[in-house]
């Protein structure tokens, strides 16, 4: 994906501009991406060794927060997904997708990185300059 996005950005008539919006785009979708993968990696942590118990510590400190506070097994109820034959297993699985997923946003930051210099550069550029004078009316 990011080696089309280069060759895209050397294309005549797409700029540096298109290739970090595309590139922008991208990485909003890997962020969203990492978020879920890595919510399903701790629902499977949670599964395997939930949570302790709420409000246990703090019934003297706040008691009158005890009936608005879930039962632990609404709790647990909420967290449980179906078994899995090997929840180690998910586990790595979603760790391998994770540092995947790490890889490629490093790329992505990388060419993010070229394309804005690329648009300082032409931004800086003699011909990005305006050859008239201030106040010239040409």
């Amino acid at each position: 994906m990011l080696t089309q996005l280069s060759e895209r950005s050397a294309r005549p008539g797409t700029g540096a501009r298109a290739a970090r919006r595309a590139l922008r785009a991208e990485k909003a979708q890997l962020l969203r991406w990492r978020r879920l993968v890595r919510a399903r990696l701790d629902l499977a942590v949670a599964a395997f060794a939930p949570p302790d118990t709420l409000g246990a510590m703090s019934w003297e400190l706040v008691p009158s927060a005890q009936m608005k506070l879930p039962t632990p097994h609404d709790l647990l109820a909420a967290i449980r997904l179906p078994s899995e034959a090997d929840q180690v297993a998910l586990m790595r699985q979603l760790r391998e997708l994770d540092r995947r997923l790490a890889e490629y946003g490093a790329e992505i930051d990388a060419a993010l990185e070229s394309s804005t210099h690329q648009i300082v550069h032409e931004l800086a550029s003699p011909e990005a300059v305006s050859t008239t004078e201030p106040g010239d009316t040409r």
